[in-house]
């Protein structure tokens, strides 16, 4: 005994999540992030604290999924704390009905074997959603930008034997308190006691909602988070969108969930993208992997079967390394080509005056006050700056911000040309390609498969036409094939869903597609 634990039901989320956090940081997880508002504690302090959690708070997955961790360790300082370890296993071993020490050994073979722990012996005994992914990767990370603010992509991709309704269910934002009692505190419905409902053309359940959540990392964050769920008898998915950041934590807030019966399997998606106000949470951002995971294992309840998939979504590519970081950038280039070596001296006050408009709170005012000043500036050297600014200041007096800045044609013509990408709905270039991989049963090589109109499930159902859809047969596995579909429509983001056909006009499957709005920076 190394430290006296606390008292049984004294310990606040906090507590519990800075535990269960701590242990995952003693296992080497988290490699050279320091976590804000973590604070340290003894191991045994933590072991005991997690140990001693209500299931409800702590449940019987996450304190295997954090053990297996430390067994990948060469479990942290047991021989001193040897009690604390069995204490941790008991607490799943017990209502599992195996023995604690046989279950401690088979996570250290697991580690050390890099086989997951549900193909070991007290892994077949132990609740398929309490084994499930344990010793598997199935939370995946990447850096992205979303308005051109930093934010990461946190995804799952699995194929499980679970039944369909309850896969559904977890995809409904309503049980996901029940489903992630570590990651959701709360998700309440605001304004209403049940949500809208959505014309019935997409499905039978269709509707709209706008929900306070709560998640508990190290802290607690509050969001209303703008939801729309739609389910089909054979699909099910829900899109959110950030509405409000309540305690200002959170700058990007979106993603989907998403299931399809294959039949024998369902294939099951879930996509967050997670932008915080302060650098410092964004580049810990991945912190949440242990939190997530554990929400994501509640999906296949029922189930006895489940297998994480390599990721068939991923955010399309940002700029190149040293080519252009963005549509302002690019204006700014297309400028300084438009007047040559002598802008060089006008561009920094050009790239200060962008970084404010992209930073927020610039009024179309502050860009007459500015623009005024620097078309002035601009027109003692080029009379014909002067003559073009003129015309650009009254485009904005009459269209706003979403006027065309770009420099003039080289031949002198009056119409500006268009050297930078339009902005789409969602902030990302309208050039941006966006797409993901679909299995398809009964697809081969030979097919040539075509696209319905895809509908957003949001209010208001943007659509993507079947023109502006891109569709290839793509191998996925031995005998076994997919569409890639892919777009880059100017549409905002969302989940829309259709049908794939085959060209005889026969339906092959439902095709949905998520528009992330999203760009690779690059790292994971």
């Amino acid at each position: 005994m190394t430290d006296k634990p606390p008292e049984p039901g004294d310990t606040s989320a906090e507590d519990l999540s800075s535990a269960l956090l701590g242990l995952h940081k003693a296992a080497g997880e988290f490699e050279g992030i320091d976590v804000p508002g973590l604070v340290p504690t003894p191991l045994g302090t933590q072991l005991r604290t997690i140990a001693e959690a209500p299931e409800e708070e702590i449940p019987q997955s996450a304190r295997l999924a954090v053990l297996h961790s430390l067994a990948k360790a060469g479990y942290p300082g047991r021989d001193d704390l040897s009690e604390e370890y069995r204490l941790l296993a008991s607490s799943v071993a017990g209502p599992q009905s195996v023995d604690a020490d046989d279950l401690l050994g088979d996570l250290e073979r697991s580690a050390r074997t890099q086989t997951p722990f549900r193909e070991t012996n007290v892994g077949r005994n132990v609740d398929h959603h309490v084994a499930a992914f344990i010793g598997e990767d199935v939370c995946h990370i990447r850096r992205v930008s979303v308005n051109g603010l930093p934010a990461t992509w946190i995804f799952s991709e699995f194929e499980t034997d679970a039944p369909f309704g309850g896969v559904a269910d977890w995809v409904d934002p309503r049980s996901w308190p029940q489903r992630g009692p570590m990651l959701f505190k709360k998700m309440e419905l605001v304004g209403a006691t049940t949500p809208t409902p959505i014309e019935e053309s997409l499905g039978r359940d269709h509707w709209h909602g706008v929900f306070h959540e709560q998640v508990q990392l190290v802290r607690p964050v509050n969001t209303l988070l703008h939801c729309d769920y739609w389910e089909d008898g054979e699909s099910a998915g829900m899109t959110y969108e950030l509405a409000i950041s309540l305690d200002n934590n959170l700058q990007v807030d979106r993603g989907f969930l998403l299931v399809n019966d294959l039949g024998d399997v369902r294939r099951v998606k879930a996509l967050k993208i997670v932008g915080f106000t302060a650098q410092r949470w964004d580049d810990v951002a991945e912190l949440v992997c242990p939190f997530w995971t554990d929400w994501v294992r509640r999906a296949v309840e029922g189930g006895s079967t489940s297998i994480p998939k390599k990721p068939t979504g991923e955010p399309t590519e940002g700029p190149p390394p040293g080519g252009s970081s963005g549509p302002v950038e690019d204006l700014i280039k297309a400028w300084v080509e438009f007047f040559g070596d002598a802008a060089g001296e006008y561009i920094e006050l050009f790239a200060d005056q962008f970084g404010r408009v992209r930073s927020g709170g610039y009024s179309l005012s502050d860009w007459l006050d500015d623009g005024i000043q620097y078309w002035d500036r601009l027109a003692r050297d080029w009379a014909k700056a002067w003559s073009f600014g003129s015309a650009l200041l009254e485009d904005v007096a009459e269209g706003g911000l979403a006027s065309d800045f770009s420099p003039p044609t080289h031949e002198g013509s009056e119409a500006p040309r268009p050297l930078v990408a339009p902005m789409a709905a969602g902030g990302a270039p309208a050039s941006t390609v966006e797409g993901t991989v679909v299995p398809v049963r009964s697809l081969g090589p030979g097919d040539q498969p075509r696209c319905t109109q895809l509908v957003s499930i949001e209010a208001g159902g943007f659509k993507i036409e079947p023109e502006d859809i891109q569709i290839s047969v793509e191998q996925l596995g031995e005998g076994s094939y997919g569409v890639r579909i892919s777009t880059s429509a100017d549409v905002p983001p969302g989940l829309y869903v259709g049908r794939l056909e085959s060209a005889d006009g026969r339906v092959l499957s439902p095709l949905q597609l998520y528009m992330s709005r999203a760009t690779s920076r690059g790292g994971s």
